[in-house]
């Protein structure tokens, strides 16, 4: 079954037109989300909140739990 050369190339321009669309919805919400913290923040905080619960309810508050 031969294909039209046209239709082919058609069918590629919409294909590449919905990517970069998508492309530019991607970098404009990741754009309004703001900075983000680095991983290893966030590993370390988590560390840290797992290391205060396994102390269990008797613990003494060193410092106030970062937002």
């Amino acid at each position: 079954m031969d294909m039209n050369s046209y239709a082919i190339e058609v069918l590629a321009r919409c294909q590449l037109e919905d990517c970069y669309a998508s492309a530019v919805r991607f970098h404009r919400a990741r754009a309004a989300a703001g900075p983000r913290r680095p991983l290893r923040v966030a590993l370390g905080l988590a560390l840290i909140r797992v290391g205060t619960r396994a102390l269990g309810s008797g613990r003494r508050m060193l410092a106030p739990r970062p937002s």
